[in-house]
């Protein structure tokens, strides 16, 4: 069940418009209620966490329940300690619940402009459901807008099955024989591991993997991130330019166990060409393929954003630390929006508590829509 104002209706007006209803807008939505600001939740999806059920069956987080839960409200102990999709996905449901936080489902932002002339007019934001003005505006939808896949996919034979991991439900969708799984982060890991089981497995990663233990002497790694302030670290901070620069650390060494017992291959190139069943690599190997999982990320998409000076040319945020240049705008659940963890459910605590600031200031010094 998810909870909605005024049984579902779209209220005309609201102080702050939230769009997205995942952790960072359930997160964000907790803080501006303990501030008093009123506020509503615009999600498209039928249920609260729906964005998490229709993610890969076996999908089990890489932070432990401790460090996923959201401000307010622990994870339950009946999950475990690595929580799956559907444990997460039914904890933001009833996040939500707990919190009465005014959700309204099955609702699609198709644009959002300035509402009248000149910077301090406000929002109108279209939706599925019918118009609502707003004094700010919130953007929750995170990163992970549209799937990335190479334009060289293209030239493999229509033969050869392609699926994106946002796709991808288990190893059945893929057919018997030869897969390249194409990607240097998590889950490019965790789904070659899988499909190593049951598939022969080449995985393909830019650069080599960067394996990092999921515990240290017997406790989690993120006991001592967390105790050394690491996690908690600036994202402009020496430490967080140093991981920024590693790339995407893997969590687990169940892939590099895979590799070393030679049940999974890895090369390190870059995907350059396709052609009929093969993929060709920046160092010249040739890869035999079957199908292909693309675990190559995303990319910004915000095409519901209509206003001027919010995007940068190729369409990703222009934020500093979650606040736009365009008053009244802001944005959470970026990758290095403020700290090394603002991408993790763990951050959201830190970053909606000093965005919520900024929201209330905004929305006292411009006057309220509601009240």
């Amino acid at each position: 069940m998810t909870t909605t104002p005024d049984d579902g209706a779209l209220p005309e007006s609201t102080d702050v418009l939230i769009v997205g209803g995942g952790q960072a807008g359930l997160g964000m939505g907790y803080r501006l209620r303990e501030a008093g600001v009123p506020f509503v939740i615009v999600d498209d999806r039928e249920r609260v966490g729906d964005v998490w059920r229709a993610r890969w069956r076996s999908l089990v987080l890489f932070t432990p329940r401790r460090f996923s839960a959201l401000p307010g409200l622990p994870m339950p102990d009946s999950a475990g300690y690595y929580p799956t999709k559907d444990e997460i996905a039914d904890y933001l449901e009833a996040y939500a619940e707990k919190n009465a936080l005014p959700v309204v489902a099955q609702t699609r932002v198709t644009a959002i402009a300035r509402d009248g002339d000149g910077d301090g007019g406000g929002f109108v934001a279209d939706t599925t459901r019918g118009t609502v003005h707003a004094r700010a505006v919130v953007i929750a939808t995170g990163p992970f807008q549209y799937p990335r896949v190479p334009r060289v996919a293209a030239g493999l034979h229509p033969e050869v099955v392609q699926v994106h991991s946002t796709a991808y439900e288990g190893p059945e969708d893929l057919p018997p024989g030869r897969i390249a799984v194409v990607g240097g982060g998590n889950s490019a890991a965790q789904l070659a591991d899988e499909l190593s089981a049951t598939h022969e497995v080449t995985m393909i990663a830019p650069e080599k993997p960067w394996f990092i233990p999921e515990r240290i002497l017997g406790v989690t790694v993120y006991w001592p991130l967390k105790l050394f302030g690491v996690l908690s670290s600036p994202a402009d901070s020496r430490i967080s330019e140093y991981i920024h620069s590693r790339g995407d650390g893997i969590l687990g060494t169940q892939a590099k166990r895979a590799i070393r017992a030679g049940r999974l291959r890895l090369l390190t190139s870059r995907v350059v060409g396709a052609a009929g069943r093969e993929l060709e690599l920046q160092d010249g190997t040739r890869v035999e393929v079957d199908g292909v999982l693309w675990g190559t990320g995303f990319r910004a998409h915000y095409p519901f954003v209509q206003v001027d000076g919010a995007l940068t040319d190729h369409g990703a945020p222009r934020h500093d630390r979650g606040v736009s240049p365009v008053d009244g705008l802001y944005w959470i659940g970026l990758p290095w929006q403020r700290r090394l963890d603002s991408s993790i459910i763990h951050g959201i605590a830190a970053d909606s508590r000093e965005l919520a600031e900024a929201v209330q200031s905004n929305v006292r010094r411009s006057g309220r829509l509601e009240g």
